[in-house]
């Protein structure tokens, strides 16, 4: 195998190419501003209900009895602790005597029982990012009130208005609307823009935008060779076009949606049918399905009329949406797992839609947004009038079969029909059979009560066999195996006596059958290849029984030449009278008569079996099954729980929305319905004053790197206020507008001035903006984990690009110890909950357990290392050296040139090609390696470099 040259002309040619870019390029995340929004939002979700509820009692100002000197009711009693000193150090998990206590290792807290793993597990992530706590006083386990019109007053609960566009000094300056909102506010700072970006850089800017995928050498030079005036706008079209911009923008949505292909917790099921819901959500994109629609089906989809099966397919699809979340089904109390669901859609769908933390009311009146429990507990009466889960010890995930097309609808209703008419017929001859039996007064001993002399085999092999199967001597040991039946229930009387088995050319051809009565013994012989007399059971001749123990039936394999078979031994009651002739032969007659229907029923039986086994055989392919929601039987309102404890009920809370968030049409939510679709309807209506506020800064946020509200999950008052309030009402008013369309706000936003702008700045813009919120520039992206493995893949030559389906491997069980090993697009990769890709998860993908709508940036010594040292990387740097070698015969300055236009999307600087020009000759003629070593060793380098995951 080859490898990178490991030496001083590798290092020295790294430390080159990533000096040279990186004085250019700064990470626009590394100040996230909503890092601490999101440990307040995961306190108040995960940690202060469980405090209250299970710690409070003991450890509150309040508390009857101060236990250990520990007070959790405030921010400094938690960091204090008590006498035993402090229970944890932030950010060092592994020095907490909270967790230990948690999980019973020290003490054992709280003393009423071991909290579930996943609390425990919460605990351990909140420590982990440094212990946020908001609290700064005495806690309040629930607020008096809450002044919702008050609360109305915030940015966020004002309705979307109408902006009127600012005067600005250069109108020439600004190609749109967006232009002149952003031009306004820079020139009230007296700030100058950067030029607009170069179009090597505008194409891969797009390129990575818009597809998630680079632009290759022949995609560049066609568009910098267009120098018409629309040439950008045409190439922004052509890439909205493409079916790669639902994978990109789709994967975007999936973060908010929490999307996973397993459940994590407990022991972590697959969720087998949830790419229905990632391609789902890749055709919507792909389609520019109105956002409004978008929101009505993942929420109300099974409720939505549709114009025919495959936009039903789609409405069912979606509703998966609410079915994904992380769930631990082995919860043994089930009205806490059905309410710790319940409160997990109520989290995502307030972070999804609205950017609200609903989840914080739960226990309480939100601490900090005008939302009272009672809001929480409204949503919750609608969300449990839904159906989502399936009883069991380990509870299930509610299903409902594919929809058809309505011919193979149709065929699949006749098959039903008729296989219910062969079933009903064959049931209502094995009632028919079982009266004729009872007429004769039958007794059947199934071989499970024989008594076996030998070693004999339990078989169920072939079918119609009496009992749980049937036994055979396994053609050995001939005349040392038996099996005797003893008839001990059978009263003095006559009896036909039967033996069943199964009959095929390899059975023995003269099995001795020895019947023992207390009038003798008597051998038959039954030749076991010939069928039973009536499919089953071949008569063995009638014989008197006295019922004393010593009778017997004995079945041996003396002298046989086959197999020898014993399923069952059936007794017959015969006709026995002490009257007349004549009446003797009237009971004869019935007797044989009885037998006769016998007969013929059990051959109709045989033959409806046969047309059964047959129709099976015929039947339509099976419906796939797809992850799906009910309606309730009996929706209704819920209580309002204390402190968040499904086992203390408070008042009934009507079911209904947000209080702060209404819209002007009155949503009425019927009876006799659960409400999603009314509530689905206030969310997606053009007055709800964040639905469309909070979309357009999503679209943003992935074009800037920054949103214009940057905590774009949280536009409560905890999340940052708009940096341009006017546009972000303009940009919603537009989406509206347009008919909810994502591809237009894009295409507008892409279009725009203000995103064609260089990403270089001068020192006085860094100085008086340093956060560059006023957008004197553009910002220089990170490379999300995904566009950072396609494009690895895509420059050497082994991206499959195809669209995807199932992609969990068959015949997985667990996602424990998957190997990920197709080259198929990062969209595609199966997400589990507790196994992600590996690289994948080094370059910041997004916690699936969670709701994410701002992915984080770090900048790690493991991903250098990754990308120095992975196998894949090695492997994939080969396969672009091989390409270089082969495409580019032996001219040096051409494959430096193609590299660098591959993987970098511009071609090297002077200094760039001297440098690598410099490091093949060493490499080759001083370090000893060949030539595909040294080209390998060259594209690892610029792999790693920064400007390969950076978008300027």
């Amino acid at each position: 195998m080859l490898r990178p040259v490991q030496s001083f002309y590798t290092v020295r040619l790294m430390f080159l190419i990533v000096m040279m870019s990186v004085g250019s390029v700064t990470d626009v995340d590394a100040k996230d501003a909503s890092s601490k929004s999101k440990g307040i939002e995961f306190f108040e979700a995960k940690i202060r209900p469980v405090l209250i509820k299970h710690c409070y009692e003991c450890h509150a100002s309040n508390s009857k009895s101060i236990r250990g000197g520990l007070l959790l009711d405030t921010r400094a009693g938690t960091l204090k602790g008590g006498d035993s000193g402090a229970i944890f150090t932030p950010g060092k998990p592994e020095e907490s005597l909270l967790l230990e206590s948690l999980r019973f290792e020290s003490f054992e807290m709280p003393p009423s029982g071991k909290l579930a793993p996943e609390i425990i597990a919460d605990f351990e992530t909140w420590i982990k990012m440094g212990a946020p706590d908001p609290r700064d006083g005495k806690s309040k386990i629930v607020r008096q009130s809450i002044d919702i019109e008050k609360g109305k007053q915030f940015w966020a609960f004002q309705p979307v208005k109408k902006q009127s566009l600012p005067k600005v000094s250069d109108p020439a300056w600004s190609r749109s609307d967006i232009d002149r909102l952003i031009r306004f506010a820079q020139e009230k700072q007296n700030l100058t823009t950067a030029p607009d970006a170069d179009r090597t850089t505008l194409v891969r800017r797009l390129y990575y935008d818009l597809i998630g995928l680079p632009p290759t050498p022949n995609q560049i030079d066609q568009f910098l060779s267009d120098e018409s005036p629309d040439a950008v706008a045409r190439l922004v079209d052509q890439l909205l076009a493409s079916p790669h911009f639902g994978e990109r923008w789709g994967r975007y949505w999936l973060d908010v949606a929490r999307y996973s292909q397993s459940t994590g917790g407990g022991r972590s099921l697959l969720y087998q049918s949830a790419w229905r819901y990632r391609n789902y959500i890749i055709d919507a994109f792909n389609q520019d399905k109105p956002f409004d629609e978008f929101i009505m089906e993942q929420i109300a989809g099974d409720l939505l009329e549709s114009n025919n099966y495959l936009q039903k397919r789609e409405q069912l699809f979606a509703t998966a949406f609410l079915v994904l979340g992380p769930t631990n089904y082995e919860q043994q109390d089930k009205e806490q797992l059905r309410m710790d669901v319940i409160d997990e859609q109520i989290q995502t769908v307030g972070r999804a839609f609205l950017a609200m933390t609903l989840g914080c009311a739960r226990c309480h009146d939100h601490k900090f947004d005008p939302i009272p429990a009672t809001d929480y507990y409204a949503l919750a009466g609608i969300f449990r009038s839904t159906k989502v889960l399936t009883p069991g010890n380990v509870s299930g995930w509610t299903k409902r079969p594919l929809p058809l097309s309505p011919e193979k609808q149709r065929t699949r209703d006749e098959y039903i029909q008729v296989m219910a008419r062969l079933t009903a017929a064959q049931k209502a001859k094995q009632s028919h059979l079982k009266k004729l039996e009872q007429k004769l007064n039958t007794i059947t001993l199934d071989d499970s009560a024989a008594t076996l002399v030998g070693n004999w085999q339990k078989s169920t092999f072939f079918k119609d066999y009496v009992g749980q199967g049937y036994i055979h001597d396994q053609h050995a040991a001939k005349g040392k195996k038996q099996v005797k039946f003893s008839p001990k229930q059978l009263k003095s009387g006559r009896y036909d006596v039967q033996l069943a088995y199964n009959s095929a050319e390899s059975r023995a051809s003269r099995v001795p059958v020895t019947i023992k009565t207390s009038k003798g013994e008597h051998t038959v012989y039954v030749n076991q290849r010939i069928e039973p007399t009536d499919g089953a059971f071949s008569s063995l001749g009638e014989f008197e029984f006295s019922g004393t123990k010593n009778e017997e039936v004995i079945i041996s394999n003396a002298g046989t030449d086959g197999y020898v078979i014993v399923d069952a031994i059936r007794f017959i009651s015969a006709p026995v009278s002490q009257d007349s002739e004549k009446q003797k032969e009237v009971a004869v007659n019935q007797y044989k008569h009885t037998l006769l229907k016998i007969k013929e029923t059990k051959k109709q039986l045989k033959s409806l079996k046969l047309e059964i086994a047959n129709k099976k055989k015929a039947a339509p392919p099976k419906v796939a099954e797809i992850m799906s929601i009910y309606e309730d039987e009996q929706p209704g309102d819920y209580h309002l729980l204390i402190r968040g404890d499904v086992h203390n009920l408070g008042k009934k809370v009507p079911r209904g929305f947000l209080s702060v968030a209404q819209v002007q049409e009155s949503i009425m939510i019927p009876k006799v319905s659960s409400g999603r679709l009314e509530m689905a309807q206030w969310i997606a209506n053009p007055q709800n004053p964040l639905t469309a506020r909070v979309y357009v800064n999503r679209i943003w946020r992935h074009l800037f790197g920054v949103g214009l509200v940057r905590t774009v999950d949280n536009f409560g008052t905890r999340g940052e206020l708009p940096s341009h309030p006017e546009l972000l009402d303009h940009l919603a008013l537009k989406l509206i507008e347009s008919g909810w369309s994502t591809k237009s706000m894009i295409r507008e936003i892409v279009l725009s001035k203000t995103y064609q702008l260089s990403s270089e700045s001068t020192a006085k813009q860094r100085t008086a903006d340093p956060d560059n919120r006023l957008l004197t520039h553009q910002n220089h992206k990170r490379l999300d984990a995904e566009a950072i493995r396609d494009t690895i893949l895509f420059v050497s030559g082994n991206l499959d690009l195809s669209r995807q389906n199932q992609t969990i491997k068959e015949n997985t069980k667990s996602e424990y110890g998957y190997q990920f090993t197709n080259n198929y697009r990062s969209v595609y990769i199966p997400v589990f909950r507790n196994r992600l890709h590996e690289l994948l998860a080094i370059f910041d993908f997004p916690d699936p357990n969670l709701s994410v709508g701002n992915r984080n940036t770090s900048t790690l010594s493991t991903q250098a290392l990754y990308l120095m040292n992975n196998p894949f990387v090695i492997n994939q740097s080969q396969k672009l050296a091989k390409r270089l070698i082969e495409e580019f015969s032996e001219d040096q300055s051409s494959r430096i040139d193609a590299l660098f236009q591959m993987t970098l999307g511009r071609l090297p600087n002077s200094n760039e090609k001297m440098g690598m020009e410099r490091f093949l000759s060493e490499a080759k003629l001083k370090g000893g390696a060949s030539e595909r070593e040294a080209w390998t060793a060259a594209c690892q380098t610029v792999i790693a470099c920064i400007d390969f995951r950076y978008i300027k």
